[in-house]
């Protein structure tokens, strides 16, 4: 027999159960802590139920929801903002524009003006 074929039959060997097993089970079977089991064994123990668990089902599916919601409305209100921007950045460059040629007019018309006129 090679060394896997030992190692695996050692694996696989009957044991006896560890001391107190049988009572362990059956009191875990019948919904009761284990004996010697510590205060924080028992915590929450009575929120097991059915209907526990579809009312945390029905919290998390609400939280999806109303976190999607949230999402949603920022979303739009980055868009709200954005498009507010775009007309302001716009409207600067109109401005911006209109001064430029004012600035460009006044230019033109000191470059046209004889020299000795300046005086």
């Amino acid at each position: 027999m090679n060394p896997f074929e030992e190692k695996l039959r050692n694996a696989l060997r009957r044991e006896a159960a560890p001391e107190g097993f049988a009572e362990r089970v059956l009191a875990r079977t019948r919904g009761l802590p284990p004996p010697g089991a510590k205060a924080w064994w028992r915590f929450g123990t009575h929120l097991a139920g059915p209907t526990v668990r579809w009312a945390l089902a029905a919290v998390a599916v609400c939280l999806a929801i109303a976190a999607g919601v949230v999402h949603r409305e920022r979303q739009e209100r980055l868009r709200r903002e954005g498009e507010m921007a775009r007309v302001q950045v716009r409207q600067a460059l109109r401005i911006a524009s209109a001064k430029l040629n004012v600035a460009r007019k006044k230019v033109q018309e000191i470059s046209q003006e004889p020299t000795g006129s300046r005086l």
